[in-house]
């Protein structure tokens, strides 16, 4: 059979496969178990497989390249408007074929084993802190109730808290306990993976150069290289900062043109911690102007003078989207940043 592109509709045990031929017309569709897909893999001859970009996919796409076989992942948003009538498994993978001969639908890079364990460590870490977080506002409220107010801010919590569950009643005392050493427990926790992304940021020279740039610290540093498998399938700065969704919406038709806030779009985490960053970036500049102007850097100056013009939060957002390219730059260009 003369089969060129395999559209893959991937699920846990069932994988179903539709065949294409170079024309673009169907020529056959299977249900393969996983030890049969694996099998199928393995004997077909080079084609191209194509599979959505989705749980497992990047595994299946280097098993895939690894039996000789050319792999594009494509975002499953895209494909979804290829998928006629009703949605089935065949609709879909029959979808992949025909989404694939879109010149304009550029393919999401596979990442490698070790990308993929460095990203498993930050949604590891950001899950922890939102466990502590749940778990500290929960010991805070049951406190208040008992007229034990605490400072805001994590920082020595677990002390305070020991503290004020002295005074809480017997019957809550000993629960509000465990509760307090579950979130010292997972301080530790969130210390070693810590420890861990500052061990791996040392032996990489491309953290160490995203390191350089104002408001980009090692959880930053090390979330983009596990997040980003290949920078140069951004060919312009402005590209890289638009995937982050920091960039502006647009609404427009014909001769109107409206801009809104920022999209939005893309990894939610890796915006998070751009925007925190870029707060303080911005705190250190206000450090910096009351010394002087002559202490501060030029991008520094850029950031001030945006908060004057508009505020606080949009200077942020702004800076974020300066960090951002800055970060293409110099991952491209493989330099350190230079203000």
């Amino acid at each position: 059979m003369d089969t060129t592109t395999i559209g893959v509709d991937l699920a846990k045990n069932v994988f179903q496969l539709s065949l294409a031929g170079e024309s673009g017309h169907i020529v056959d569709r299977r249900r393969l178990s996983r030890r049969h897909f694996q099998q199928f893999l393995a004997e077909h001859g080079r084609a191209e497989v194509v599979m959505e970009a989705c749980a497992t996919a990047h595994h299946w796409a280097r098993s895939a390249a690894a039996h000789g076989h050319s792999v594009r992942l494509l975002h499953p948003k895209y494909v979804r408007p290829y998928v006629r009538r009703s949605k089935t498994d065949a609709a879909d993978a029959d979808a992949l074929i025909r989404a694939s001969k879109d010149p304009d639908l550029h393919p999401v890079p596979v990442k490698s084993i070790d990308q993929q364990a460095l990203q498993g460590l930050h949604r590891i870490r950001s899950q922890w802190l939102d466990t502590r977080r749940q778990r500290i506002s929960l010991t805070r409220a049951l406190l208040a109730e008992f007229g034990l107010h605490l400072p805001a801010g994590a920082a020595g919590i677990v002390a305070r808290l020991r503290a004020a569950a002295e005074a809480a009643p017997a019957m809550l005392a000993g629960s509000l306990g465990t509760v307090i050493d579950e979130i010292a427990e997972l301080d530790t926790r969130i210390a070693q993976i810590d420890k861990q992304l500052k061990s791996i940021a040392r032996e990489n020279e491309t953290i160490q150069r995203l390191l350089t740039i104002p408001g980009v610290g090692v959880v930053t540093a090390t979330a983009m290289i596990g997040s980003v498998p290949d920078i140069h399938a951004f060919r312009k700065a402005r590209k890289f900062s638009a995937w982050l969704g920091l960039t502006p919406r647009e609404y427009s038709s014909g001769q109107t043109r409206r801009l809104g806030g920022i999209s939005k779009k893309g990894d939610c985490y890796l915006r998070m911690l751009l925007v925190h960053g870029a707060r303080s970036a911005l705190l250190m500049a206000h450090r910096q102007a009351r010394k002087g102007d002559e202490h501060l850097s030029p991008l520094q100056r850029w950031v001030l003078d945006v908060e004057r013009r508009t505020n606080h939060n949009k200077a942020t957002v702004a800076l974020a989207n300066k960090m951002a390219r800055i970060i293409w730059c110099v991952w491209i260009k493989e330099e350190v940043y230079r203000d």
